[in-house]
């Protein structure tokens, strides 16, 4: 088997530097031939995965965070062989996607699961907005693109130099504290296949392929990345305390039946902001846009090993 590996050499700081050791020894030890390839820069791994998958490897393994699984996906689905099969090495802050796959921990036997796993079909997400010009600008996600405090957190954790002076998790706690703090509800308009199920003032709207965002956070318990379908939760307006509490809720599923949050499903969700300024937007933990978007979900469009 030619493995071609894409690692962030940034992704989950310290920490992710001593994961990256074991896994490597273990990696190299089941694939004699495996190939290393780091991504140096803000969308260079979508770029390694648009040229690798025109290569003669027969898995790419994404190893960081998040943000490297999504500009992975977009590449590998924006290149010439869109089917080719990827794999996860659970490397930074969040890992929230590997968490809809039972992974070992261990990295031999992370590593035989791989040589071993079936391949399988999988749903991945399509966001299209517009940019200040009025061009399209479309991007593929694998997990979760949301609107509102979430987007506001993200911006305030990967705001430059913040990352060098906390690490992970801790960071991620800080600037959601301090975005609570400073919060006020955001006002637009969501429509689920082109049924309107709000209009008005929210906290967050969460269009999910996978079920946990922000750190393990199990937004969306139901969600099913094979089912070809979104699920989506709409936290209405809320005061900060109340606010606290529900996100405080969303580790454990405890949000779920709360008078505040719907949820709903579909294949094609719409979100029109009132003032598209103050409209943060984040998909897979990164800020890839500003504005309203489409999000539409694309049946079995990514080819996996797990």
């Amino acid at each position: 088997m030619k493995i071609a590996v894409v690692r962030n050499p940034i992704a989950g700081g310290r920490a992710g530097q001593k994961q990256w050791a074991p896994l490597l020894a273990a990696f190299r030890y089941r694939f004699p031939d495996l190939e290393i390839h780091e991504s140096r820069s803000s969308g260079d791994a979508r770029r390694l995965a648009r040229e690798l998958a025109a290569g003669p490897y027969d898995v790419i393994v994404v190893a960081g965070g998040d943000g490297t699984i999504s500009d992975i996906v977009d590449g590998v689905l924006t290149s010439t062989r869109p089917e080719m099969p990827l794999a996860f090495l659970p490397i930074g802050t969040g890992c929230d996607f590997i968490r809809n796959f039972k992974l070992p921990s261990d990295p031999a036997a992370l590593a035989e699961h791989i040589a071993n796993a079936s391949v399988r079909r999988i749903d991945a997400g399509l966001l299209v907005s517009r940019d200040a010009s009025g061009n399209e600008q479309r991007r593929h996600f694998a997990n979760i693109a949301s609107v509102g405090i979430s987007g506001e957190i993200v911006d305030a954790v990967n705001a430059p130099g913040r990352k060098r002076i906390l690490n992970g998790p801790v960071r991620f706690l800080v600037h959601a504290a301090l975005a609570i703090l400073r919060y006020r509800p955001y006002d637009f308009e969501v429509l689920i296949d082109g049924m309107q199920v709000h209009q008005g003032l929210l906290a967050i709207a969460a269009i999910a392929n996978g079920g946990w965002f922000g750190g393990g956070m199990n937004i969306t318990p139901d969600a099913d990345v094979a089912d070809g379908l979104f699920d989506i939760a709409v936290m209405r307006e809320e005061k900060i305390l109340g606010l606290l509490n529900l996100l405080g809720r969303l580790h454990s599923a405890g949000h779920v039946g709360h008078p505040l949050l719907s949820f709903h499903k579909g294949r094609r969700v719409e979100v029109r902001p009132r003032d598209p300024n103050r409209f943060p937007v984040e998909i897979d933990g990164e800020m890839p846009i500003r504005g309203g978007f489409v999000a539409e979900i694309l049946p079995q469009a990514l080819t996996i090993r797990t």
